[in-house]
């Protein structure tokens, strides 16, 4: 196998991986999708004057002796249709109803004392008082969202009250899960001795549909390389990404880097230097990116959100990496020249810093490990230990359980 390239190089590499071709959607259905185009204001937003307050417009230059009684001469709500206001009077307004033609000012009712027809004003206003003016939100010409932009709720908002009705984002991946071993049983299967049931094809699976794809297919292989170098043709043809679990590294039955390089992938690296997920891969074939993942689960939960995770979003036109945060080591943790480890560990909030613990057991064929981690501690590859209460870097998997974590100690 080729030596092993550093932690820091296998990153950017995955993160410049070319996004895939564009599609026009409808702005419904565009939520966490990346922006193909630059959209800017086709008109002003809004493109009429609006009242700020349930009041009445008046024509500022009609109060300027205040105190002042001024007839109330008609009504306007927020609905559709143009009113004139009559000088020397006042029109009673709602909020965000347009500003009749005549007034340039509007009173809160709050500031006024009501009668039947009439209203008393004790102070003057100036134009503009409690008025929304045209395109105050953006006028014709504003960018309105970049290229590049990832859509949220917000966003969806500010396009749809500018009439963008579709638009042009980044095809998110299609992807063909290929997890390989003998010894492998569906996760509802009672194994045989020597069996074991393949968690992480169910693991990988639920996190991919979290990252964003457009399909996921999923096959289990044999360990025959006719086999491995059939699935893989065939995944190869079908998919944006073909990403593989399993027969990764260099024994006897690890067929899957050689089949790949048979069907003409040519790999960016072989292998990483990052523990537990040393045997990652990642090359092309044409537009498609094909991950090899280690089978181990531990090792396999790492890869999948150092390197997959940004593949997908570099695939779908986003920037998608996990959160990278400063933390105060509560442990030790063993470092080896030349390559980093990502040790798995907890999270809290004390004493106005985050502390990461690291797990017990960082053993790479655990499955517990993921389940009970909120990220990984990033060890450097400079040989030089982490001993309690230094400082270090954890690459963030699981927010919400760290938020839960905080919210429960402020409540106790």
């Amino acid at each position: 196998m080729n030596e092993a390239i550093d932690f820091a190089t296998a990153s950017a590499i995955v993160a410049a991986l070319p996004a895939l071709g564009v599609e026009r959607i409808d702005l419904r259905a565009a939520d966490g999708r990346a922006l193909a185009e630059r959209i800017v204001a086709s008109s002003d937003l809004v493109p009429f004057a609006r009242s700020a307050m349930d009041g009445f417009a008046v024509r500022a230059a009609d109060t300027r002796n205040a105190p002042v009684t001024l007839p109330v001469s008609g009504a306007v709500y927020a609905e559709a249709g143009r009113a004139v206001h009559a000088t020397g009077t006042a029109t009673a307004i709602a909020t965000g109803g347009a500003i009749p033609d005549g007034a340039d000012a509007v009173i809160p009712i709050e500031d006024t004392i009501v009668s039947k027809d009439a209203i008393a004003v004790a102070r003057a206003v100036v134009a503009g008082h409690h008025v929304f003016p045209p395109g105050e939100d953006a006028q014709a010409g504003d960018e309105l969202l970049p290229a590049g932009a990832v859509l949220d709720p917000a966003g969806l908002g500010l396009l749809a009250a500018a009439g963008v009705a579709s638009v042009c984002v980044y095809r998110l991946p299609r992807i063909v899960l290929l997890s390989t071993g003998n010894e492998l049983v569906a996760f509802d299967a009672v194994p045989a001795y020597g069996q074991i049931r393949d968690s992480n094809v169910v693991t990988i699976a639920a996190e991919l549909r979290r990252f964003g794809i457009a399909s996921l297919e999923v096959a289990s292989v044999a360990d025959d390389r006719a086999a491995v170098t059939a699935a893989l043709a065939r995944a190869l043809d079908s998919a944006d990404l073909v990403i593989t679990c399993g027969g990764a590294s260099v024994g006897e039955r690890d067929f899957v880097k050689a089949a790949c390089t048979g069907l003409g992938v040519e790999f960016a690296f072989r292998a990483v230097g990052l523990r537990p997920a040393r045997p990652t891969a990642i090359g092309r074939r044409g537009a498609a990116t094909v991950a090899v993942l280690p089978g181990n689960p531990a090792s396999a939960f790492v890869a999948l959100h150092e390197f997959v995770r940004p593949a997908i979003a570099a695939l779908a036109g986003r920037i998608d990496r996990m959160p990278r945060i400063p933390v105060q080591l509560d442990g030790t943790l063993h470092a080896r020249r030349g390559r980093a480890y990502a040790a798995y560990c907890r999270v809290r909030f004390r004493d106005g810093v985050y502390v990461a613990t690291p797990l017990a057991n960082q053993c790479s064929a655990l499955t517990r490990l993921a389940a009970e981690a909120d990220g990984f501690v990033i060890v450097p590859a400079d040989g030089r230990d982490l001993e309690h209460g230094d400082a270090a870097l954890v690459d963030i998997i699981r927010w919400d359980r760290v938020h839960q974590r905080i919210d429960a100690a402020v409540r106790t």
